[in-house]
């Protein structure tokens, strides 16, 4: 029985649609490299904002019950020149709803604000630390 050349081998046609399909997978996982670096980037914004509103808690905390007070917006100095935060601090009333027209009673609600600009650019970001301080 004769064989053609043709057969023992791929076809051109073979050979491109292997290609073709090999192109389109290497194109599929170099694509996926820059949305993972920005997942990176934003979680380390987001733990960096944690860590900044944990800072601003333990600073507070380290001050006399009647020296806590309110902080508007401000902008950190550098490294954290991208990030923003604002101190909230409102009276406590654990048989009533937090209110800032309460009278003291001896608990402060701290609750410290860090925001950003996200680096997927879709939204801003934030963090939210809450804690309790009652007079010593």
């Amino acid at each position: 029985m004769k064989t053609s050349i043709f057969s023992k081998g791929f076809t051109l046609i073979e050979l491109l649609v292997a290609i073709f399909i090999l192109t389109v997978g290497i194109s599929a996982v170099l694509a996926m490299f820059p949305l993972g670096l920005q997942v990176v980037k934003s979680s380390k914004m987001t733990a960096i904002g944690a860590q900044l509103g944990q800072e601003k808690i333990e600073e507070i905390i380290s001050k006399p019950y009647a020296d806590i007070s309110s902080q508007p917006k401000q902008q950190l100095s550098s490294p954290f020149s991208a990030y923003l935060r604002e101190t909230e601090v409102t009276c406590f009333d654990p048989n009533e709803d937090i209110s800032p027209n309460c009278p003291d009673t001896g608990i402060k609600k701290v609750e410290v604000t860090v925001s950003w600009e996200s680096s997927l650019k879709i939204v801003g970001k934030s963090v939210k630390i809450l804690t309790l301080i009652s007079k010593r």
